[in-house]
């Protein structure tokens, strides 16, 4: 199943949904333009090391002070094309509700939260790893956890593919990421190198701190129509 479409924003443009995409796309540029042995570099340079991550304690206040970003950083790193529209992709599909169900910043806040969670669930069942955790998914399996709990009946157009033919369907949001949910835990089981326990950490994180950034006032609902006039007192007659 390929998602083409979320719940369209209603009250603003998502201006923080798109910033992201293209701050993302600008730092790969940046690394096709280094070459990939300097991406390498900087992979372990700005990545989330969980062998490191996991020994804060131990280490100086300088080390972790220079530790603690990268589980910033390492949300805006991409191993390739593949992964970086994946990530942007979902971003775009449910972020863009979401953002105008929250409000800008307090989406943006929720994005960076869900990532930083995502991170500290997979240094702690991956402590020992060298490797650097790269990747926007953490965070944006937080933005599908919250769109779970924010939209859960929304439509999802969505491309299936029945007997090597695509078609378009609307799948329920809740539907779709039962299935999405499903497939993590799979995914889990099989290992694979992908960072499974961060997107399930950020999902859940999602799901149960949405309703934390949402607006102290709900978004006006859209008016459906012109209210009735209301209508003059019949005039008296006169006294004789």
């Amino acid at each position: 199943m390929i998602p083409l479409r979320g719940a369209p924003a209603k009250h603003r443009w998502p201006w923080v949904t798109v910033g992201l995409i293209a701050v993302n796309l600008a730092i790969f540029l940046y690394q096709l333009h280094i070459g990939p042995q300097a991406s390498t570099d900087l992979f372990y340079q700005k990545g989330a090391v969980a062998s490191k991550l996991s020994r804060l304690q131990v280490l100086s206040f300088k080390q972790s002070v220079w530790l603690l970003p990268t589980m910033f950083s390492s949300l805006f790193l991409h191993a390739g094309w593949f992964h970086l529209i994946g990530n942007m992709w979902f971003l775009w599909v449910f972020g863009e509700a979401l953002e105008d169900d929250l409000g800008p910043g307090r989406f943006l806040g929720f994005y960076f939260f869900c990532g930083f969670f995502a991170c500290i669930f997979h240094v702690l069942a991956a402590s020992s790893l060298a490797v650097p955790l790269i990747g926007a998914s953490g965070a944006i399996a937080g933005v599908l956890g919250g769109y779970l709990i924010r939209l859960p009946k929304s439509p999802i157009l969505t491309m299936v593919f029945w007997h090597l033919r695509p078609e378009t369907v609307y799948i329920p949001a809740f539907v779709w990421l039962g299935l999405w949910l499903a497939l993590q835990f799979y995914g889990l089981k099989g290992g694979g190198g992908v960072a499974w326990m961060a997107h399930l950490g950020g999902f859940f994180i999602g799901l149960l701190t949405v309703n934390l950034f949402t607006p102290l006032t709900p978004n006006p609902a859209p008016a459906q129509g012109k209210a009735a006039p209301k209508k003059k007192p019949a005039p008296k007659g006169k006294k004789k």
